[in-house]
């Protein structure tokens, strides 16, 4: 019997197993390891956060998708990838041998801001952040009328441009809330999505500014202390609640590996997605870097681009035939929800927005939600 295992209920790993197990021979054992039953799907946190979601919705349930896919559920965190010995050790202890592995964990909260574990809290884990954020909400509901508050979302990239907006709608709306609460948007960049074009860039600032949310650009954080923030400069400003969405990075099991990495230290895969010294390891979303590709583009769009050809080649390597290749676009469509049903979608230098993007973005997450049996 050989063993596939895939490490991490990434959407990539959770799309395979849904539409293309079978595709296995017989033969094969696959194994999926996830530090948690219900994985959320990312691009519907925002919608989570400002309460159109509930959990349920936006969750895909590994149980459920393992039972009905003849596939072993592992919980824990992967520790140590040993690709010579075809070897992996989880954070319990056990060590898993596997035939060929699959690597689509996504990535780790980035380096630690000092005071953020104390005075504040990551998006990353969102299985962590999701009752950080409940105990924050009832806390801003139990403050008096008297006692405005200040919330602050630390990011200039599109996870902190879709939070921020998420939570000034779902403060808007919520009823039990007593005190103002001011939000705002703070980063060390010059301008908001930096690697957008100048439109959608214009565009997020207006927007904003419509929905009072007050943005702090070239604030270069120092540290988190209680009730503000504060720069090397000594600047300082007044924050109650602080939420971080600096992008994150590859866990550090991945460094010591000794899988091919790029500057970012992403794994280097060629364009069947196995690592570049390792063929025999493939790795998918967010962890990793397609050789010549000039950019992954957004998470959902990745990962529905990249199952099909993950679930082709992982079939191929056990039978020895040829791969299917992943070719990378040059350009890529993003679509960036923020608030009040409005969105935009970015495709090269192409920028639109309206209400008619976030009814498309829902659309489409909805669906792929759709894909995944439900208990």
């Amino acid at each position: 019997m050989r063993t596939l295992l895939l490490v991490g209920g990434g959407l990539t790993h959770a799309l395979y197993l849904a539409n293309a197990r079978r595709l296995l021979p017989g033969d094969v054992r696959v194994v999926l390891i996830s530090p948690e039953r219900f994985v959320p799907y990312s691009s519907m946190l925002p919608g989570l956060i400002a309460g159109h979601y509930r959990f349920r919705d936006c969750h895909i349930d590994l149980g459920h998708l393992c039972r009905t896919t003849d596939t072993e559920l592992t919980f824990g965190r992967i520790e140590n990838l040993d690709p010579e010995k075809r070897q992996i050790r989880l954070d319990s202890g056990e060590t898993l041998a596997f035939d060929l592995v699959s690597l689509n964990t996504g990535l780790q909260p980035g380096d630690p801001m000092p005071g953020l574990e104390t005075h504040g809290m990551t998006i990353r884990p969102i299985s962590r952040f999701l009752p950080q954020w409940q105990e924050t909400l009832e806390r801003l509901r139990r403050r008096e009328r008297t006692a405005p508050a200040h919330l602050g979302v630390i990011g200039g990239n599109v996870d902190g441009v879709e939070v921020a907006f998420a939570i000034r709608e779902r403060l808007n709306r919520d009823e039990h809330l007593k005190a103002p609460v001011t939000v705002h948007l703070i980063h060390a960049d010059g301008k908001l999505l930096p690697e957008f074009p100048l439109a959608a860039q214009l565009r997020a600032a207006q927007l904003l500014q419509a929905h009072e949310i007050r943005e702090h650009p070239l604030f270069q954080i120092n540290r988190i202390d209680t009730n503000r923030i504060l720069t090397q400069r000594h600047q300082h400003l007044p924050m109650d609640e602080v939420v971080s969405c600096i992008s994150g990075k590859p866990g550090a099991w991945v460094s010591a590996s000794g899988l091919a990495l790029n500057d970012r230290g992403l794994i280097q895969v060629n364009p069947h997605l196995q690592s570049v010294n390792y063929p025999w390891v493939f790795a998918a979303g967010a962890l990793a870097s397609v050789t010549d590709s000039l950019g992954n583009g957004c998470a959902a769009t990745l990962a529905l681009r990249q199952a099909p050809v993950l679930a082709a080649n992982l079939a191929r390597s056990f039978a020895k035939e040829p791969m299917r290749s992943f070719n990378p676009q040059a350009r890529v469509l993003s679509l960036i929800t923020t608030s009040n049903q409005e969105g935009l979608a970015r495709y090269g230098n192409w920028v639109w927005g309206g209400k008619w993007v976030e009814r498309w973005r829902r659309r489409r997450d909805q669906k792929v939600m759709r894909s995944f049996p439900r208990a």
